[in-house]
């Protein structure tokens, strides 16, 4: 089996400091922006998010499907890097740009916007993603670049965290001035497209064979039979959807629990850098009880975070950062194993099936991330405008405990779901090494055959 190295793994990883340049943007600012820079209700702006991000998910598997069928002198995924790093660059801008409008038609134009980055995006990452499993088999390998792209995309979500607001302040002398969101996009731009196409230059893939012809089916089915694969997405999928509802009440918990706003980037900066930490421990522990474990202990520290908060709610200072960098931990362990796992499942449908699938694999899992994301930021939309919050006023007491409970009850009951779900995954410690082999039996066998 070749191997990558450390330098060709280490370059391939630092995409994900671009690609989360944008995501860690979108994720903990975007809300934020429609409400208190755009002035959008909070319903009506998670409703955006979530129409935004669903219709960005089902994009991403016929990105994938697409991205399985290229053939070029690149290879399958690289050309999807080259040709849309610019654009996609160019609709990040746009998504913070504040249209000179009003009422509906503003609503229109925004929605618009997220639905074109979204796009974007997806026609960019998911090809990125599934090259995860294209450069290398070797699972410890991909443990490695997991570790490594959580890593960079760690260091992106310092970056996001810490100099946002300061940009915004800074260029419009308000801390919420939509004109600030918007230069900090276009830097932030300005930063990730040349990342992006520095990996489709040191990026190599493994030979590909021709593209499949009259195989729709069987390549749809490989993927929908495929236990491993559905096991961990669910899982997953429960789990981002209530972190996305944590994640998102932290910049409102600031500004109207602790009335502490501008401590709001360094706390998150700060739990941010924590995964700069965690993450090589995180890549230790693997080699000691494999990825599936880490899940089941990363839920639990995460559960017990939120119980903690719920029990004993913290106040401005260092009680929120330690709690901020506990759920960071916990959560930066999931997601390691999330990504670690995800490329074994595309051996494992191949092990069941005989079909190779990456490009769908990875682009389902997107999918299903996007809904997620979706979900989370409608629902904390609409528990928003449930519990009586009002933009930009003082707050009514119900609604600074409203905020308290939305923090907490959905995260605690996802947390322990997802555990529940992956217990049910097959990808035990050893699995995937022993149908990695197999499959290589396998297609020695047919050679043989045909000789």
């Amino acid at each position: 089996m070749n191997r990558l190295g450390w330098r060709r793994m280490l370059a391939f990883a630092s995409g994900d400091f671009a690609f989360n340049l944008y995501w860690q943007s979108v994720s903990l600012y975007l809300l934020f922006y429609y409400t208190e820079a755009m002035g959008i209700s909070a319903a009506t702006a998670g409703f955006i998010y979530m129409i935004a991000s669903i219709c960005d998910g089902l994009v991403d598997p016929l990105i994938g499907y697409a991205a399985d069928r290229t053939r070029t002198r690149w290879g399958r995924y690289r050309p999807w890097l080259l040709v849309g790093a610019v654009p996609l660059a160019i609709g990040f801008g746009l998504l913070y740009f504040h249209p000179p409008l009003e009422g509906g038609a503003l609503v229109v134009a925004v929605a618009a916007a997220h639905l074109l980055f979204r796009s974007l995006y997806a026609a960019v990452n998911v090809p990125y993603a599934a090259l995860t499993a294209s450069i290398t088999r070797s699972a410890a390998e991909r443990a490695t670049i997991a570790g490594m792209r959580m890593v960079f995309g760690t260091g992106a979500y310092v970056v996001v965290a810490l100099s946002t607001q300061p940009i915004a302040r800074v260029v419009t002398g308000s801390r919420d001035g939509a004109f600030g969101f918007f230069v900090a996009a276009c830097l932030f731009a300005l930063i990730a497209a040349p990342i992006m196409l520095m990996v489709f230059a040191i990026s190599r893939e493994r030979e590909a064979g021709p593209a499949p012809a009259g195989r729709s089916a069987r390549h749809w089915q490989a993927v929908f039979r495929n236990r491993a694969f559905w096991t961990l997405v669910l899982a997953g999928t429960v789990l981002i959807a209530c972190y996305t509802i944590y994640a998102k009440s932290v910049l409102y918990y600031f500004k109207y629990v602790l009335r502490d706003e501008s401590g709001a980037p360094t706390a998150l900066a700060l739990a941010g850098a924590i995964g700069l930490v965690v993450v090589p421990l995180w890549m230790l522990v693997e080699r000691r009880l494999g990825k599936r474990a880490i899940w089941f202990v990363s839920c639990a520290i995460f559960g017990v975070g939120l119980i903690a908060f719920a029990l004993f709610p913290p106040g401005a200072g260092w009680p929120i950062r330690l709690f901020l960098i506990a759920m960071q931990a916990g959560f930066l362990g999931i997601n390691f194993a999330y990504w670690g796992l995800l490329p074994d499942t595309v051996e494992y449908g191949e092990w069941r099936s005989g079909e190779r699938a990456e490009g769908l694999v990875f682009g389902l899992a997107l999918l299903f991330q996007k809904i997620a994301l979706g979900l989370g930021a409608g629902a904390f939309g609409l528990a928003l405008g449930r519990i009586g919050y009002v933009a930009n006023q003082p707050q009514t007491p119900a609604a600074l405990a409203g905020m308290r409970a939305v923090m907490v009850l959905l995260p605690l009951t996802g947390a322990a779901l997802s555990a529940l779900i992956l217990w049910f995954n097959p990808l035990r410690r050893g699995v995937h090494d022993t149908i990695v082999a197999e499959i290589a039996a396998r297609g020695a066998a047919q050679g043989t055959a045909r000789c």
